[in-house]
């Protein structure tokens, strides 16, 4: 099927999409079953009928797909990704020669450029993080997912530091807890089921890594409200890293994509996957310039972008002057 839709795709113009508005987690569960969430996207793909690039066949082919392996279960039932299955995303590189993989399945973590951006986006942030790691340090991420960006790196030659974890959702931070005890950090970790947006905490924090708020949240100005709590949470000069979607090469859309670094087949692929057949929720894009803007407002005056190879999932490492 995977082979057949790239040969099919291949010249096609990539269709406009839509932003969804979303006051809820990334993945909050669509309906009461697995059965019933996949129900109701066979009928929304009936109702909407063929697609330029797609007919309904293929899109429900796609479906079954997606119901033979667990992560395109977990996107069905949910629309997103929770703590566990972005770090299953994100890690994929590291693990991928330890067993087989279903073929779309494979096409999302070797392929997809945005699966691919993530994954250079979570390296990007480790490498930051070691810069700003000493002594008596305190670090937060919010939302925390399973905060493999802080307990994936080495603290052997420090004594006192401070790692918290910040999630609305509390599977999410019990995931977390878990990978703490597996990583040996425990003693050293902090949980907290808590509303981003109600931080309410001042100078608390010498570094705020945030993966995963912004490209579920449309509203611009809420995420400058989302960076003015960020903002207050940190001491001075502390130091937030962040990161944003970029606009897709879809018409209507000024995209920072660089053409030279991501095949064309593939970028289609993945808008029919995500946005066509499972309708996933982080469809909030903005350019580098609204982002620097939108942390300006907050506050930020030192803001650097650091760019995976694509342009398709920056990170931002803006500092509390």
């Amino acid at each position: 099927m995977i082979k057949y839709l790239k040969v099919l795709l291949l010249g096609l113009t990539i269709g406009t999409s839509c932003l969804i508005a979303s006051q809820n987690l990334s993945h909050t569960q669509r309906t009461s079953s697995f059965e019933q969430a996949k129900q109701n996207l066979i009928e929304k793909i009936k109702t909407r009928g063929d697609l330029p690039y797609i007919s309904v066949k293929q899109q429900l082919e796609l479906v079954d797909q997606l119901s033979e392996f667990e992560l395109g279960r977990f996107m069905i039932e949910r629309g997103g990704l929770n703590g566990y299955w972005t770090h299953y995303v994100v890690t994929y590189p590291e693990m991928k020669k330890d067993k087989s993989f279903h073929e779309l399945e494979s096409f999302i973590l070797n392929s997809a450029p945005t699966c691919l951006a993530i994954q250079e986006r979570y390296k990007i942030f480790k490498s930051q993080i070691k810069r700003h790691i000493h002594e008596g340090c305190s670090f937060a991420s919010i939302p925390c997912g399973v905060m493999g960006e802080f307990l994936d790196l080495d603290y052997k030659n420090l004594i006192d530091f401070s790692l918290s974890g910040i999630d609305i959702d509390p599977e999410t931070l019990a995931q977390a807890k878990e990978y703490a005890e597996k990583k040996k950090l425990s003693s050293h970790c902090h949980f907290f089921e808590k509303d981003a947006w109600a931080l309410n905490l001042n100078n608390k924090f010498d570094l705020i890594t945030s993966s995963g708020l912004s490209i579920y949240e449309p509203d611009d100005q809420k995420v400058v409200q989302l960076y003015v709590q960020f903002y207050n949470a940190l001491k001075p000069n502390g130091v937030l890293i962040e990161s944003f979607l970029t606009p897709p090469p879809f018409p209507g859309h000024v995209t920072e994509w660089l053409p030279s670094e991501f095949n064309p087949q593939d970028a289609l692929m993945q808008k029919i996957v995500f946005m066509d057949v499972l309708d996933a929720k982080w469809q909030a894009y903005r350019t580098a310039e609204t982002v620097k803007k939108q942390l300006q407002e907050a506050g930020f005056k030192e803001i650097v972008i650091l760019y995976d190879k694509a342009h398709v999932f920056p990170t931002v490492v803006a500092k509390k002057s």
